[in-house]
């Protein structure tokens, strides 16, 4: 997937995130996550697993205000178990979740970035890159490459 690509469905992916999230809110893991959605445009309601009271609790909240929600917890494996404690409060709440965005970022993202709060800085980089006119993203055997050459050089020199 070349940049230009990448940044269209990081785009349209982010587009559907501030959509949903006009009607439910966002689950999210932590205080930079929700910085980083901020910083995203991303401006309904979000709110922050870390803030002091249990998962169940936090879904007990969101059922007496909302139908549904978002789960957006990082892709990693406590990201994962989150999702998972999420999806089964919710459930027993009577609220529905959307766990498709979560899945899609990290099919995009996986092999980059493992967490929401670097989304921003991501999305960031991907922009550059696409205005730029690069085609091609580097592999990471470039640049394991490019760093052997690096050194090779620096120890040439000595």
């Amino acid at each position: 997937m070349d940049w230009d690509q990448l940044h269209e469905d990081l785009a349209k992916v982010l587009e559907d995130l501030a959509d949903k999230n006009r009607h439910a809110p966002i689950i999210v893991e932590g205080e930079y996550d929700r910085r980083s959605l901020r910083a995203l445009g991303v401006m309904g309601d979000i709110r922050m697993i870390n803030e002091g009271s249990t998962v169940f609790r936090l879904c007990e909240t969101i059922a007496a205000t909302n139908r549904e929600a978002i789960i957006l917890t990082d892709w990693d494996v406590r990201g994962g178990r989150l999702a998972r404690q999420l999806r089964d409060a919710l459930s027993a709440n009577g609220v529905r979740f959307d766990e498709d965005i979560r899945a899609r970022l990290t099919r995009l993202c996986r092999k980059d970035i493992t967490d929401v709060e670097s989304l921003h800085t991501f999305v960031e980089r991907v922009a550059e890159h696409a205005s730029t006119g690069s085609r091609q993203r580097p592999s990471k055997r470039w640049y394991a490459d490019r760093v052997q050459r690096r050194d090779t050089r620096r120890r040439s020199r000595t």
